[in-house]
């Protein structure tokens, strides 16, 4: 009885040990189906991504749309302003001044324009009647405060030893100051002069040294000033300077109406024989923006 027991332990136990091999044969089998299965569903996935790209439009640069440039005629602001004043008694006095300026600027280039007409008569007598036409180019640098500008003005003034003048210049501009409130540019640069009716009607060659400055004091008030002079190239102990400044005060915002107190002085180091070195103009005009 007890060999019959002892053979039959032994039988259980054999059965035990080979079975553990089997078990892991099947795992191992099964691991491999399932690796197999993933290879495949992940071809399949790279196929079907291929496909697709494959199916995309690729746009070529030629053909993508030009930026859009606008028309010179778009993109003007400006203002015009007009002043009257005078007096009807003992004494008779008339004066006025009718002013235009419009502003262009895009991501490449400023531009400049404007006109103006300044009339005065005394008891009768006219004594003062000057105008003048300017404009001016600036080609703005990308990413730098530096310009280039070219500029031109026609002056006509009666109460002086000439009646035309016209000048021109070219050079460069830096910007000291630009921010929303304040804008401070600088300016050199080299042309002349000529004067028609005068004593000496001949090109004078020059120089510009100048500065901008435009600064706004609230949302209704804005101050400017400029001052440029030109050295005569030809003789250094020559020069004329233009000094303007001005104070504006919107006053109302919904027809863009302002007011503006203005003054504009000039010298001239040789205004000819019996002309004076200095002339200063003073004014307040009311006018509108666009």
């Amino acid at each position: 009885m007890r060999k019959i027991v002892a053979l039959v332990c032994v039988a259980g136990l054999a059965g035990s040990v080979s079975a553990q091999p089997a078990d892991a044969a099947a795992a191992a089998e099964a691991a491999r189906a399932r690796v197999a299965t993933l290879e495949a569903e992940l071809a399949a996935a790279q196929a079907a991504l291929a496909s697709a790209e494959s199916q995309l439009t690729v746009v070529a640069p030629d053909a993508a749309e030009p930026a859009y440039t606008p028309s010179w005629l778009e993109g003007w602001t400006g203002s015009v302003s007009a002043g009257l004043n005078g007096s009807d008694g003992n004494t008779q006095q008339l004066a006025f001044r009718v002013a235009a300026k419009a502003v262009r600027t895009t991501e490449k280039i400023e531009t400049t324009v404007g006109a103006s007409y300044q009339y005065a008569n005394s008891d009768g007598t006219k004594s003062e009647s000057r105008a003048q036409l300017f404009g001016r180019n600036d080609w703005l640098v990308k990413d730098s405060r530096w310009r280039y500008f070219v500029e031109g003005k026609y002056e006509y003034d009666e109460f002086q030893d000439w009646d035309h003048r016209l000048s021109g210049f070219a050079g460069v501009g830096y910007e000291f100051i630009q921010n929303d409130k304040t804008s401070l540019i600088g300016r050199a640069g080299i042309g002349g002069s000529y004067e028609i009716g005068g004593m000496d009607e001949e090109f004078k060659p020059e120089a510009l040294f100048g500065l901008d400055l435009a600064h706004k004091l609230t949302d209704r008030q804005r101050l400017t000033a400029s001052t440029t002079i030109y050295p005569d190239l030809s003789d250094f102990n020559e020069f004329r300077m233009v000094n303007t400044a001005g104070w504006e005060i919107t006053v109302d915002p919904e027809t863009n109406m302002f007011l503006r107190l203005g003054a504009e002085h000039r010298h001239d180091s040789d205004p000819g024989m019996g002309f004076k070195n200095n002339d200063l103009d003073y004014y307040l005009t009311l006018g509108w923006d666009f």
